[in-house]
């Protein structure tokens, strides 16, 4: 078994720092939780000029979100400001301390990707406290009244045209496992999308875990094969698990048999799809998304107002449009 994993952890990793390793590096140089990002640009008349925002995600490696916040970055910079970002490591009590470290720094917007959409209240709250706006992003908080606006691409959507698929793949039902993350709003909404999907249909989730880390994410994909050997689609909640779900299914030799959809559309993902291995990712747009974002800042700095949520749409990336929708960037 631990030959197997390790296989696994080979093949999803070679993927991943193959298409992204550019992306990665930047992570590991510009996050950081004690010192704003130091350069400033753009018109010094807009109203945004000299305004400290801060950025902080679940987790810093995720290309995704490593995505998100370079977009947000470039756009914050083009327009006078400065970006402190820090990552949340998974662990909402490090993010809340990260938040607070933040509010100390002077920020007075805070573009949010909570770890968990609950336990981030106590941060919401100090932000509240001291006047800092919070715009969140990609993935929601429970307590909607202390925030400004969500952004995110549309998750129900996104789940909901992977299930679509599958029902297409397999008329007479398909047999699908899934490792879901009941603390993401994100994920939920997608495997919320999926289940509605599939309702009438002969397919039907035959397991299911959730998510505690990656390391436990393979051994868990692992064990669901073992169960359910006549498995016929394993589904990832983005595409770092969908390429580790290539990489398990080709260590059992079941490639022939298992079919593996995702969500995300990252340069990975689509590069996987183009050479076959994963059959097809939704695709969001965390470019778009921080773009967004900081749309709705420049917004609140000139005392405009927003609407409590704007959803992206998104679009499923198999290899029949995977040329067309390109293999070397996110959107």
């Amino acid at each position: 078994m631990k030959k197997l994993i390790a296989l696994a952890l080979a093949t999803a990793m070679a993927l991943t720092m193959g298409a992204c390793g550019k992306s990665a590096a930047s992570s590991n140089s510009n996050s950081s939780s004690t010192a704003p990002t130091a350069s400033t640009g753009g018109n010094s008349e807009n109203s945004s000029s000299s305004v400290i925002y801060g950025y902080t995600c679940m987790d810093m490696t995720n290309q995704f979100h490593i995505a998100m916040r370079d977009a947000i970055k470039a756009k914050v910079q083009a327009n006078g400001g400065m970006l402190i970002d820090f990552d949340g490591a998974n662990d909402q009590t490090k993010q809340n301390n990260g938040i607070e470290d933040m509010i100390t720094k002077g920020i007075k917007i805070l573009f949010l990707n909570p770890v968990d959409s609950k336990g981030v209240k106590p941060a919401l709250e100090a932000c509240q406290k001291a006047g800092v706006k919070v715009i969140v992003v990609d993935s929601g908080v429970a307590d909607t009244n202390l925030t400004e606006t969500y952004i995110s691409s549309n998750n129900y959507q996104a789940g909901q045209l992977c299930g679509e698929e599958i029902k297409k793949l397999y008329p007479e039902g398909a047999k699908i496992c899934l490792i879901d993350n009941p603390l993401a709003q994100s994920v939920v909404q997608r495997v919320s999308g999926l289940e509605d999907a599939l309702k009438g249909s002969k397919s039907t989730i035959v397991g299911r875990k959730s998510y505690t880390s990656m390391n436990a994410a393979l051994g868990d994909m692992e064990d669901l094969l073992q169960a359910h050997p006549d498995t016929n689609v394993f589904w990832g909640l983005n595409d770092d698990f969908g390429l580790m779900a290539v990489g398990v299914v080709k260590s059992a030799n079941l490639q022939d048999q298992v079919k593996v959809l995702c969500v995300d559309g990252s340069p990975a993902g689509k590069k996987s799809v183009a050479a076959g291995d994963l059959f097809g990712s939704a695709a969001q747009s965390p470019v778009s998304i921080g773009n967004k974002a900081v749309e709705c800042a420049l917004t609140l700095l000139d005392g405009g107002k927003l609407e409590k949520s704007y959803a992206i749409d998104t679009q499923l990336v198999t290899k029949d449009n995977v040329e067309q929708a390109g293999t070397d960037s996110w959107k």
